[in-house]
C-alpha cells in the first residue's frame, strides 16, 4: 500500500515539473523571426504599424475599462451643476422679488408725490393755513360715513376746520383725538354747507343725502334760476368754510307741482373713496 502511494507521488512530480523539449529547428526558426522583426522595425519602421494595430485593438478595451471612471466623474459634475443651478435659481428668484417690491414702492412714492402736487396746487386757499393729512379709514356707512385722518391735536387742528381735496370740498372736522381726526363729509345726512351758485350768485344751503348720492339745495324758490352743469362753491357764510371752495355742480332741477320750492340736486366733485390725501384748512 505504501509502495503504491510512493509511485503515484513520483508520477505527479514528473508531470508537474517536466518541460517538453523543443526541436532544434523550431528554436532556430523563432530566433530568426525575432531577429527579422527587430531589423525590420529599425530599418523600415514597420513595427509602428504593428504597434498601431495593437493600439487600435486595445483602444475599445481601454475605453470600456475607463467607462466607470467617466460615469463617476459625469455624475459628480451633474450633481454639483444641478445643486449650483438650483442655488442660482433661488438667488435669482429672491433678487426678482426684491426688485418687484422696490419697484412697487417707488411706483407708490411716485403716485403719492403726483397726488400731493396736484392736491397742493389745486386749491386757491392761502397755503400757510393748509395742513396735509392722510386717510386712515373710511367707514362704509352710507348715510353717516366716517372719514378718519392721521392728524389731531398734535397738529393744532380744531373742530369745524374745513377738509379739502384736489376735487373740492370734502367736509369739516367734527371730532379730534391726539393723533387722529374725524371728518363730517358733505355727503353725510347731518351735513349742511352754505353755498353760492357760480353763474347767478344765488345763496342756498346744501344738504347731504348719503355717500354716493347727490346732495340737495334746500328752500329754493321757483323763481330762482339754476342751470344743469352750473358750478357750486362755498359762500363763506358762517365762517366754517372759507369762501370759494368748489363743491360740485347742478345735476338736475325739478319743479314739483305740490311744492312751492324747486328740487335742485348737486353732484359732489369730491369722493373720499378714491382719495388718499387731504388738506385741512385751519380757518380761525
Amino acid at each position: 500500500m505504501l509502495k503504491r502511494e510512493h509511485k503515484v507521488s513520483n508520477i505527479s512530480s514528473e508531470a508537474i515539473f517536466a518541460i517538453p523539449a523543443m526541436k532544434p529547428s523550431r528554436v532556430i526558426f523563432a530566433s530568426i523571426f525575432c531577429l527579422f522583426l527587430m531589423i525590420t522595425d529599425i530599418r523600415y519602421e514597420s513595427g509602428s504599424s504593428i504597434r498601431s494595430l495593437g493600439h487600435d485593438v486595445l483602444k475599445p478595451i481601454s475605453h470600456i475599462a475607463q467607462l466607470p471612471i467617466y460615469i463617476s466623474q459625469s455624475f459628480k459634475v451633474f450633481f454639483y451643476s444641478r445643486v449650483q443651478l438650483e442655488q442660482r435659481v433661488q438667488s435669482l428668484e429672491e433678487e426678482n422679488l426684491k426688485l418687484k417690491v422696490t419697484n412697487q414702492f417707488m411706483e407708490k412714492l411716485s403716485i403719492d408725490n403726483s397726488k400731493l402736487n396736484y392736491l397742493w396746487s389745486s386749491t386757491n386757499v392761502e397755503k400757510e393755513r393748509l395742513l396735509i393729512s392722510k386717510k386712515n379709514l373710511l367707514s362704509p356707512n352710507e348715510y353717516q360715513p366716517l372719514l378718519v385722518l392721521d392728524v389731531g391735536r398734535n397738529q393744532s387742528i380744531k373742530i369745524d376746520n374745513a377738509v379739502i381735496s384736489g376735487q373740492g370740498l370734502v367736509g369739516r372736522i367734527n371730532n379730534i383725538g391726539f393723533a387722529t381726526a374725524e371728518v363730517l363729509l358733505v355727503q353725510d345726512v347731518r351735513s349742511s354747507v352754505p353755498i353760492i351758485s357760480g353763474d347767478t350768485s344765488l345763496h342756498a344751503a346744501l344738504a347731504g343725502k348719503g355717500l354716493g348720492r347727490n346732495g340737495e339745495l334746500k328752500f329754493i324758490k321757483k323763481t330762482a334760476k339754476f342751470a344743469v352743469g352750473e358750478r357750486i362753491y362755498t359762500s363763506g357764510l358762517g365762517k366754517t368754510f372759507p369762501e370759494g371752495i368748489l363743491v360740485g355742480e347742478v345735476a338736475s332741477v325739478i319743479d314739483p307741482v305740490d311744492s312751492m320750492f324747486l328740487k335742485v340736486y348737486i353732484s359732489f366733485y369730491s369722493n373720499p373713496i378714491n382719495q388718499d390725501y387731504f388738506l385741512i384748512h385751519k380757518y380761525e
